[in-house]
């Protein structure tokens, strides 16, 4: 039994606790997240007038998951996790039927005949089914196509398959259309599973609302823009799948977008760049959040593997992103409180497919392209643009053309936590460099009023960039942009950098400590130390008869090499 007295202190040090017990700031004893605050004095109080103005950190400060619920990254996708497979439908014990119909039009009339509680339809007379019209899944049906191929000749409005309904699977076909395969329009409880999309206009859209659903074993190959994501979508499970190769250079081709752009009549319009750039405070329309994207392979599209647009909550985790013409991932336009963890980015932004419209629209074409063919300009493997609080950790970053990690402008309160970023700005001329992890506070273009834009042009304030491994030739380790202020740098590993392990063009308070870095490159340690080497043996042969001579050299070699340990070995 409990006395009352351990009764009382186990309720009261559990009304002290944050939410989560394991939060990363009380594991790895990190500082606070707000920290200008705690601060007096001029500087601070011009940073907190520009926290106050930032509306990319009002959002932050007002969606409905807020940080405090990732801070423990691990509690935070395992629960989603369990809450979406708990509300998914179950179809082991169903009705079983089998349609030998050639045409869609005849599996519809087919499925009006059902009723009661839960059927499962298999496709099993040809391996082939005309797309005559959409095929419209009614509620408590699974159909399993065996393999069967939906062939629509021409596109069909509003998609090959169109699901309003809740309780409705979809499993084991092929669909091939020059259109939107697969649109999901205020449906729950929907399982989408082993479906090969071939050479679509879109693979798959989830629009408007929507809730519990799960997309595994996935391939979509060859579209022109991968999957999208729009509206109160949450609660979306996407796992073991592939998106692959799309063509689309703009945003909305990315292999996942994910907007909170405005209803529009026609699905692809949400992707298109004047939707993607809607203002992202005051909040006006419901964004995607709570998604779980985990286990797939985002590779070869000409714009980005993932492109976040204001989404929130969202997990992006143990994914292969890769090969993709710009960023791996774009956190932009209110991107807030979402984690990316335990990723591999590999060989991305080196813009070599780009078109001229699609570097004039990124404001680029301006630096023009190099000897072979590419852009100048580059992108890093991961960027933030108006983005806050979001937790980047545990990633593997390599052979970027561009930075490794990048906040271009707006970047507030987030975390860049113990990745590995290796062998990134691959992409470097005569004109450009690239850092393994810039602190940035790009420019608003000339020509432009800060009043219309819907982009705030703030300097990076409050994140935290701790733990990383930065490995080989960055121009710079960390680089933090003019004006960046009350950054914290600390336990940063910085190799074979080839200027500065961390260099500042900011004059504001910044904490760097406890950072560790070689100060002599190898091949300038090895030529003193071989010159010294010399010096010794000759100073000893000169002095001494040839058997003290080598022992003296032993000896200074050995107190030399410590020195040289020491000196290698770091600084803060």
């Amino acid at each position: 039994m409990i006395s009352q007295l351990e009764l009382k202190l186990k309720m009261w040090w559990q009304g002290i606790q944050p939410p989560h017990l394991q939060s990363m700031f009380r594991q790895y004893q990190m500082p606070p997240l707000e920290r200008i605050a705690l601060r007096k004095g001029r500087i601070a109080k011009m940073a907190n007038l520009l926290l106050n103005k930032a509306r990319v950190l009002k959002r932050a400060l007002s969606v409905s998951v807020p940080f405090a619920s990732i801070e423990d990254p691990q509690t935070y996708q395992q629960t989603l996790r369990s809450n979406i497979q708990l509300q998914l439908p179950r179809f082991e014990i169903a009705t079983q039927h089998f349609f030998t119909g050639q045409k869609v039009s005849e599996l519809n009339q087919f499925l009006k005949t059902l009723a009661g509680e839960k059927h499962c339809v298999h496709l099993s007379n040809s391996a082939l089914l005309e797309v005559d019209e959409p095929l419209w899944l009614p509620t408590n049906v699974l159909i399993d196509g065996h393999g069967t191929h939906l062939v629509a000749r021409l596109p069909i409005f509003p998609a090959c398959v169109h699901v309003t309904q809740n309780l409705v699977g979809l499993t084991n076909l092929t669909i091939q259309t020059p259109g939107l395969a697969v649109l999901l329009q205020n449906a729950r409880q929907v399982i989408l599973r082993n479906l090969q999309i071939l050479n679509s206009e879109r693979g798959i859209a989830i629009i408007e609302a929507g809730q519990f659903i799960e997309m595994a074993d996935i391939l979509i190959r060859h579209p022109k823009g991968g999957m999208l994501i729009q509206g109160a979508v949450s609660h979306l499970w996407l796992h073991d799948s592939y998106i692959l190769q799309g063509s689309r250079g703009d945003n909305g081709g990315a292999g996942v977008v994910i907007t909170d752009s405005s209803l529009k009549f026609v699905v692809e319009e949400h992707s298109w760049g004047v939707s993607l750039t809607e203002p992202l405070w005051p909040v006006t329309q419901p964004a995607p959040h709570a998604l779980l994207i985990e286990n797939n392979e985002f590779s070869g599209h000409v714009a980005q593997g993932i492109y976040v647009d204001g989404g929130y909550g969202i997990v992006i985790r143990h994914n292969r992103i890769e090969d993709n013409d710009k960023e791996g991932i774009c956190l932009d336009f209110g991107a807030v409180n979402n984690l990316v963890m335990e990723n591999v980015f590999l060989n991305n932004g080196w813009r070599a497919r780009q078109s001229d419209e699609h570097l004039r629209a990124d404001l680029v074409l301006s630096f023009g392209r190099l000897a072979e063919g590419s852009a100048t300009s580059k992108l890093p493997a991961v960027s933030l643009d108006n983005a806050a609080q979001n937790i980047i950790l545990w990633n593997v970053i390599r052979d970027s053309a561009g930075d490794g990690i990048k906040v271009v402008r707006t970047g507030i309160r987030n975390l860049l936590l113990f990745n590995t970023i290796m062998d990134n700005n691959r992409g470097e001329s005569t004109r450009l460099h690239f850092a393994g992890i810039l602190l940035g506070n790009a420019h608003l273009e000339e020509g432009i009023e800060s009043a219309d834009h819907p982009l705030d042009f703030l300097p990076p304030l409050e994140n935290i960039v701790a733990g990383n491994i930065i490995y080989g030739k960055h121009y710079h380790g960390i680089l933090l942009d003019h004006d960046a202020m009350f950054n914290d740098i600390y336990d940063n590993l910085v190799r074979h950098f080839r200027r500065i392990p961390i260099a500042q063009a900011s004059f504001r308070y910044n904490s760097i400590v406890g950072n560790s870095w070689q100060l002599l490159r190898r091949r300038t340690v090895t030529i003193i130390l071989v010159g010294i080497l010399c010096l010794m043996l000759g100073y000893s042969l000169a002095h001494t008869d040839l058997a003290m001579g080598i022992e003296r050299l032993v000896d200074g070699v050995g107190t030399l090499g410590s020195k040289v340990c020491q000196i290698c070995g770091g600084g803060d």
